[in-house]
């Protein structure tokens, strides 16, 4: 990892592997077939490359051909002779021990060599796929833990049971999707307006509630600012409130169910629900779903912004966002 010494692929922070094709074509031993819906972007990643990060950037649903290009994008430059101070090696910046248990002859020559992309770039996508193995029973979006394991390690996600509270760690995540959705498709069938707004959102997490606030000049956020915030960040105009939103998305033909959620999904919820039945005209409350049950969130005077479990006692539905709402009214 870039900057890090604890022998680990450094990767960042927030919602996001390979498959072997040499750079001749040639599919690797276990490969998965590369589709055109998830490829990298023409001219995002460096021609000799393209082919690889193709390939192995489907070995397993953490991670796409933008996440894995976008990571070592972040780690090197895409540079194969890349060395940092601290001893990390290559195009994938594989630390000594790191490379010693993770290494891989992705082009079949009978070498395992970290300074050849053909080797290393395999070799990060698996390693990045163990890792979000390792992290299966952590809740939140699989590709974003992945990320912070490659990154912190996986012990330190395990240890705060999500995103570790690591400035360069969440840097890093959120750098990386960030640039992944700019270089090909998003994770899990999302938009690209839905991976911005959630990077946006990510961001934001440590900073103050503010009543009323969209996080300009007051540098905080209550819940309907948040989530306008983070879409606005995207290109979509969304109303300011949240019963609001959520009527703008009913009107919208865009409300989902609840076993239909997905990352970047608003969520919305209702007080008045605790002591008797609400309608969508009590909706008080609204976040950004990020996977498992959690979701980002402004929650209340005193707190901060944070990823916390849906409320369901409180729950109302559930809309989702698409760049076909850019040009709506604010209300």
């Amino acid at each position: 990892m870039k900057g890090s010494a604890i022998g680990l692929l450094v990767v960042g922070s927030g919602l996001l592997a390979v498959t072997a094709t040499s750079l001749t074509g040639n599919p690797a031993v276990g490969s998965k077939a590369t589709t055109a819906a998830n490829r990298t972007a023409p001219g995002s990643v460096p021609a000799q490359y393209e082919r690889l990060f193709n390939a192995w950037g489907n070995e397993c649903d953490a991670i796409t051909p933008s996440i894995l290009a976008a990571q070592l994008k972040q780690e090197s430059g895409f540079n194969p002779n890349a060395k940092s101070p601290v001893g990390a090696k290559g195009i994938a910046q594989f630390m000594p021990g790191t490379w010693a248990n993770n290494k891989f002859d992705g082009n079949g020559d009978g070498e395992e060599n970290v300074w050849d992309p053909e080797d290393a770039i395999p070799a990060a996508a698996k390693y990045m796929c163990k890792v979000s193995s390792d992290l299966k029973d952590i809740p939140g979006d699989k590709t974003r833990l992945a990320l912070a394991g490659y990154n912190a390690g996986p012990r330190a996600v395990q240890k705060y049971r999500g995103i570790p509270p690591y400035k360069e760690t969440e840097h890093y995540v959120s750098t990386i999707m960030a640039s992944a959705a700019k270089m090909g498709q998003a994770v899990g069938g999302q938009t690209n307006v839905t991976v911005e707004a959630v990077n946006y959102a990510s961001a934001q997490i440590g900073k103050d509630y503010v009543w009323g606030g969209n996080g300009d000049a007051d540098g905080g956020f209550d819940c309907s600012g948040l989530t306008k915030a983070a879409f606005s960040q995207a290109g979509v105009n969304l109303p300011r409130v949240a019963s609001a939103q959520y009527t703008h998305l009913e009107n919208d033909g865009s409300l989902v169910e609840k076993n239909d959620l997905q990352i970047g999904d608003l969520v919305f919820f209702s007080k008045k629900k605790r002591t008797g039945k609400a309608t969508p005209a009590d909706i008080d409350h609204v976040g950004i779903y990020i996977g498992r049950g959690h979701f980002l969130n402004a929650p209340r005077t005193g707190a901060k912004v944070r990823i916390e479990k849906i409320w369901w006692d409180t729950y109302m539905g559930a809309g989702r966002v698409y760049p076909k709402t850019e040009n709506s009214k604010e209300a």
